[in-house]
């Protein structure tokens, strides 16, 4: 797809946006979690991920929503705004804009140049003489198929406050115990569990 969601338009699981230089990619992922990578290393997600998320849309009143079938899980917290459009930049931001102004963002950018396209190794030439060995002794016995590729690995997981969380209730959620704020606390950095703000994205562990 492109890099921008205007008014209306959404993502379904399994697509994405790619920034211009393609280095950049935000997907909704199969497990409900809208991933932000860099050339596959996740640097940003909503941390929903087995919330059943369907849809991530940007809706007409301003709001950037992500939605399970029956209700929302993750917003932007910007209703109100005119004019919006969600775009994925090159500096490897993701902005909502309200008319050319920043209404949000994922607080991803860099100043640094966009890694390069990963290149599989080219494999060397073979001999004539090595290769007429090999197919004789493949007529004796056949090769063993080669070992499956190791799983990638899974997407940290994050979630960025929205308006009127709390770490109680985030741990809550997440834990079913609020009680164990102290958790998300000491893996996110925070040094007073009173004091968090919207779009700080916090760590999971």
């Amino acid at each position: 797809m492109a890099d921008t969601l205007r008014e209306g338009e959404k993502l379904q699981r399994g697509q994405a946006l790619t920034s211009p230089n393609g280095a950049y990619t935000v997907t909704l992922q199969d497990d409900g979690n809208l991933v932000l990578a860099e050339r596959g290393r996740a640097v940003w997600a909503t941390g929903t991920d087995g919330e059943d998320v369907v849809r991530a849309e940007v809706q007409k009143d301003g709001n950037f929503v992500l939605y399970t079938p029956d209700k929302p899980v993750w917003h932007s917290d910007t209703k109100g705004a005119k004019h919006v459009r969600l775009v994925l930049q090159d500096d490897r931001n993701l902005v909502l804009y309200a008319d050319d102004k920043a209404a949000w963002s994922s607080g991803t950018q860099t100043d640094a140049p966009p890694p390069p396209p990963v290149v599989e190794p080219a494999e060397p030439a073979e001999p004539a003489s090595t290769m007429k060995a090999r197919t004789k002794a493949e007529h004796v016995a056949q090769e063993p198929p080669p070992a499956p590729p190791a799983p990638a690995p899974p997407a940290p997981r994050t979630y960025t406050v929205v308006s009127g969380d709390t770490l109680w209730a985030i741990a809550e959620r997440f834990y079913g115990d609020g009680a164990q704020y102290q958790r998300i606390a000491d893996a996110s950095g925070v040094a007073n569990p009173d004091l968090i703000h919207p779009g700080q994205v916090l760590t999971i562990p």
